[in-house]
């Protein structure tokens, strides 16, 4: 496997997870059913982060022939990989969600649309992309893709699973205590409440953001 799909793997595991470890008994909001469309993608993402986990990645990840566990520098390589250019890539999320997020305050018309973006890429654009993009055309995430008003979502799902990555990994990856009311909290409670009400009683405290910066290495 490629670690593109070891990374899948996990992803997808992650909404698994949410669907075996749920107690709820009614199905409209057991597991993944019922749970916000900004946090329905925390489990997955929150588990896909350990697949870049030095002790997670030691217990599988082994050369196919020789059967030499994965190295750290190989590992070090790996994370470097996946936060080159994390920065850039994270402004240009920030594009979407607010153009879409303004989009959707009011109704704006004809070249309306344009300035719109072009206010918003003021604040979230190194470069200023040419006059005959016309991005919002094909914006399909908000057109047919069920996000409109909602493409932040993506990001703040990014934050939740961040915050609990890292107070999990700094507390002990096994055996830790906060990964235990992680799976009798979030996993077993499913949509049956709001995941903010299970993620302050999971945590002890409201969500913080500056994890989203340590996990993209742009602290």
């Amino acid at each position: 496997l490629r670690h593109d799909d070891v990374v899948t793997l996990f992803h997808e595991m992650g909404h698994t997870l949410h669907h075996l470890m749920s107690r709820v008994k009614e199905r409209g909001v057991s597991g993944v059913s019922g749970v916000e469309w900004d946090a329905v993608e925390f489990p997955s993402q929150f588990l896909e982060n350990f697949a870049y986990e030095p002790q997670v990645l030691k217990l599988f990840a082994r050369h196919y022939e020789s059967g030499d566990v994965l190295s750290d520098e190989m590992i070090a390589k790996l994370i470097r990989a996946k936060n080159f250019q994390s920065a850039l890539f994270m402004l240009r999320q920030l594009e979407f969600a607010l153009f879409d997020f303004e989009l959707h305050s009011r109704l704006y018309q004809g070249e309306e649309i344009q300035h719109l973006l072009d206010r918003v890429r003021e604040r979230t654009s190194l470069i200023k992309p040419p006059a005959y993009n016309k991005f919002q055309n094909g914006f399909s995430h908000i057109f047919s893709g069920g996000y409109s008003a909602g493409y932040y979502s993506y990001k703040w799902a990014e934050v939740l699973s961040a915050d609990a990555y890292y107070a999990i990994v700094d507390e002990g990856v096994f055996g830790s205590e906060l990964a235990h009311r992680y799976k009798e909290v979030v996993l077993a409670k499913g949509g049956s409440q709001s995941m903010q009400e299970l993620f302050v009683e999971m945590m002890g405290r409201e969500c913080e953001t500056k994890h989203l910066l340590r996990l993209s290495g742009i602290e």
